[in-house]
């Protein structure tokens, strides 16, 4: 995304407080399905989940200082979640309870053995001790948190579809979209179904909670009362289908995904680039007002990921070259972050704590940047 005239540009180097290469590290990034951030920064600690090879960091948020590392089956999920002392990850086949001091199991889940890849979903947890997490067969889990024993179980649909989506949990219920076109919640501590709603497509990205409203990523965006379901608004693009999506104070803001008809990949590393700029200049992010009004721009970065972040007042956009900063009422840019050399296959969603910005790069190295201190909060 080309900066604004007020916009200003700051190379990693410029910002930085420490670097640390995690080791052996193949590809650091899998692109996420929510808008947690990887790394997870808490008071003391940083958690970094490395795709591949499979593992899990524990960092010292201060110096950067390895502290443990445990390795995971094959590949290991997008981001990571503290939950009542336990740290979840999961593998395509396995969810993890991790102690975060240690690396140790403390539990783990694996439905279907460990020979198929059947687990996508990233769990979430409730205040009741309940761990929740979906399945590629179609089927929502509700897990004892302290034993990850299986309090119930329910079949989201019976037409084959994927629960690959995030949780949610809200008004004491479980929502999940499904690939089946289909959203459902179920109450959280009986797991009856308290109701379902269609979508237009399949679902993965999500849910996001916005106020009163749920948003559900689909072919289009459906804000619903997540009390019964009822859709409340839906957007679609006739052109596009959204991809992800955020929500701020002011706004939601949506990557519509690029509409490319499909072709030969070219095996050379110029063609394989030239397809990538394509795809990029078609990628479209368009910012919705309260009042519904509609801002639309092309951004022209690669692997577009985003997350809003509360303390500052901005939304952070990931993508290879680094990171965009920008406004969550606007969607204009604040100021960029760039790297220098390649980022390997991407960068992480951003977390931001006490003036630093914390990156995971797809080479595997975490970055703790400064946060420029005149951007570090806007008015809404």
């Amino acid at each position: 995304m080309a900066p604004t005239k007020e916009a200003r540009t700051f190379d990693f180097q410029e910002l930085a407080v420490w670097s640390t290469k995690l080791p052996e590290v193949t590809f650091a990034i899998l692109p996420p399905g929510n808008n947690r951030s990887n790394p997870l920064a808490t008071q003391e600690t940083l958690y970094a989940s490395v795709f591949a090879p499979g593992a899990i960091c524990a960092l010292d948020r201060e110096r950067g200082k390895l502290i443990w590392r445990r390795e995971l089956p094959k590949y290991s999920s997008a981001s990571v979640l503290l939950h009542q002392q336990r740290l979840l990850a999961h593998t395509p086949t396995t969810l993890f309870a991790l102690n975060p001091e240690s690396g140790e199991t403390l539990w783990l889940f694996r439905p279907y053995g460990d020979e198929r890849e059947s687990i996508y979903s990233s769990p979430s947890g409730s205040e009741k001790c309940c761990v929740y997490i979906g399945d590629r067969r179609g089927y929502l889990h509700c897990l004892d948190a302290d034993s990850g024993k299986t309090i119930w179980k329910n079949l989201t649909n019976r037409a084959g579809g994927d629960v690959n989506s995030t949780p949610v949990l809200v008004h004491d219920l479980v929502i999940v979209s499904t690939n089946a076109r289909r959203v459902l919640a179920y109450e959280a501590v009986s797991g009856k179904l308290a109701w379902e709603q269609e979508l237009d497509g399949a679902s993965t990205f999500g849910p996001v909670l916005r106020n009163r409203s749920l948003l559900v990523i689909s072919d289009s965006l459906y804000a619903l009362n997540p009390k019964s379901g009822k859709i409340q608004r839906r957007l679609s693009w006739s052109d596009r289908k959204v991809q992800q999506a955020v929500s701020t104070p002011r706004s939601i803001i949506v990557i519509l995904r690029p509409n490319i008809p499909r072709t030969e990949i070219s095996a050379t590393n110029a063609g394989a680039m030239s397809g990538s700029r394509e795809l990029a200049s078609k990628t479209t992010m368009c910012v919705i007002a309260q009042s519904g009004a509609e801002r639309k721009r092309q951004i022209a970065v690669f692997c577009p990921e985003f997350r809003y972040e509360k303390t500052t007042r901005l939304v952070y956009l990931s993508h290879l070259g680094g990171v965009d900063i920008l406004h969550p009422a606007t969607g204009e840019l604040v100021c960029q972050l760039t790297t220098i050399g390649d980022t390997g296959n991407g960068i992480g969603l951003v977390a931001v704590k006490d003036g630093n910005i914390y990156v995971l790069t797809g080479d595997g190295t975490v970055h703790a940047l400064r946060h420029p201190a005149q951007f570090r909060a806007v008015s809404h």
